[in-house]
């Protein structure tokens, strides 16, 4: 089976990356504000150019630069999108060319869908996909990502940050593991300030591995502030 600690870093680095779509889109959301984690000045270099008339945004990194929270980015991401990012029904399609993520390169496509905003847990609702997506590790394994997802962002307050909560299932495959199911059990919790420090991983939650020949391992999350440590 795919190793835990892959399967947590690549759903990090995931997070990560539709953050920096997100916040492209829009830093302000309504009259709450989420920290704005893609910004030029942090990241030397970038270069980000808007077609409004195609509705299309470009984020160029260029040969590459780090972040003042230290995530190396190279290559570009561009971002198509059908309406307003807070409207609901709006829809972004995300595109990649010869991009990388502190060293994970990523290929292919994923789509965004604001679902509206919930009024009870104060958040903004996005459906998630991405279908054979591709992303490459720093030993040069590629893994194929099917997934799907439901992503409430918890906007911030004046107390604290923004939470993002991930339900959803999905399935990972490389040539040098079994196939590799997965659902989450229990929400997936990434906090703002981890998010901030660089630490793109989950802080709370459950998702259980199946393999193809169906062994069964739990992964719970429950990390003290924003160190790196284990899943269990």
């Amino acid at each position: 089976m795919i190793p835990t600690m892959e399967v947590s870093e690549m759903m990090g680095l995931i997070e990560e990356v539709d953050l920096l779509v997100l916040s492209a889109m829009q830093q302000d959301l309504t009259q709450q504000k989420i920290m704005p984690l893609l910004d030029e000045s942090s990241c030397p270099g970038t270069r980000i150019s808007r077609d409004e008339k195609n509705k299309r945004i470009t984020v160029d990194y260029g040969e590459g630069c780090v972040s003042n929270r230290g995530l190396e980015k190279k290559g570009i991401i561009t971002i198509s999108y059908t309406a307003n990012f807070l409207h609901k029904g709006s829809q972004l399609t995300i595109g990649f060319e010869n991009f990388s993520l502190n060293g994970k390169q990523m290929e292919g496509q994923r789509k965004l869908e604001n679902k509206g905003y919930q009024t009870e847990s104060r958040s903004l609702r996005f459906a998630s996909e991405a279908i054979n997506f591709q992303l490459t590790n720093s030993n040069r394994q590629k893994f194929t990502i099917n997934q799907s997802y439901i992503r409430d962002l918890q906007l911030s307050t004046e107390y604290a940050g923004f939470r993002i909560y991930l339900s959803g299932s999905g399935t990972l495959s490389t040539d040098d593991y079994s196939k590799t199911s997965f659902e989450i059990v229990k929400s997936i919790v990434f906090l703002q300030e981890c998010m901030e420090s660089g630490v793109p991983a989950p802080s709370e939650g459950s998702m259980q591995l199946i393999s193809d020949k169906n062994e069964k391992i739990l992964i719970n999350y429950d990390r003290d502030g924003c160190l790196l440590n284990h899943p269990e």
